[in-house]
């Protein structure tokens, strides 16, 4: 278990508090900021972090981005057996919903709303996604492109400047051709937008706002028919808050 107790007899007794409390709830962690977690245990925030990079990581983020990685891994090899798919998509609706950063909607809102032009880029199923996005974002009036031809994911980038917002929608964060992209854009100094499925993955680093969504899998090599329902919870949470700045 993601090696918990190697370091057990070097932690302090507030310290080993709150490993026992990641270790009897661990399903949840991905889900608690270090606030809440600071409220569920009655320790300060300097335990929390101490802890963690006690056990190796840089600090908490970093531990739920790990303790979220152990969850879907440990999800694919043990046969899961949902009563229905009904109540399994309920379950990924409301773990979305944990997900969102009020914050950080607001933030993209506000940043889409200066932007001289936003592209979207978005490969497989995330497509249908960026197709929604686009049409919203005219909708409201705003100057919008989605990128939905592959072999223009390099050209439109001489187009983007300062003054633009890019929108990468991926699930795996990890789509090679996503990843080139975004690597363009940022020398071209413009705004990134990522929008991804919940774990550690490499467009987030990229990215100067990111959206997260929850997704069983995010594997969308050998299987692209993932959900994507928690993208359209996003985008129509950042269309409702950029109608109230516009």
């Amino acid at each position: 278990m993601l090696e918990f107790l190697k370091n057990y007899d070097n932690l302090t007794i507030s310290e080993k508090k709150v490993l026992k409390y990641l270790t009897d709830n661990i399903t949840d962690i991905p889900y608690l900021n270090i606030n809440e977690l600071v409220a569920k245990t009655f320790v300060s925030k300097t335990v929390i972090i101490n802890l963690s990079q006690k056990l190796g990581f840089s600090g908490f983020k970093e531990l739920k981005f790990q303790i979220n990685n152990y969850i879907l891994s440990k999800n694919k090899t043990e046969k899961i057996n949902p009563s229905s798919y009904k109540k399994q998509l309920e379950r990924n609706i409301n773990k979305s919903f944990t997900l969102i950063n009020e914050e950080q909607i607001a933030n993209c809102a506000k940043t889409l709303r200066h932007s001289r032009n936003i592209f979207i880029v978005a490969r497989g199923t995330s497509k249908a996604v960026g197709f929604y996005l686009e049409h919203m974002l005219f909708a409201l009036g705003l100057h919008c492109f989605f990128i939905n031809d592959y072999n223009l994911s390099d050209s439109f980038t001489r187009l983007v400047t300062k003054d633009d917002t890019v929108i990468f929608i991926s699930l795996s964060g990890g789509t090679k051709k996503i990843i080139e992209t975004a690597k363009i854009v940022q020398l071209k100094e413009a705004n990134i937008i990522s929008m991804t499925a919940f774990h550690t993955n490499e467009l987030t680093s990229y990215a100067d706002n990111t959206l997260f969504c929850f997704s069983d899998s995010y594997d969308t090599k050998t299987d692209d028919t993932k959900s994507r329902t928690g993208f359209f919870i996003l985008v129509d949470l950042l269309i409702n808050e950029l109608e109230y700045l516009l």
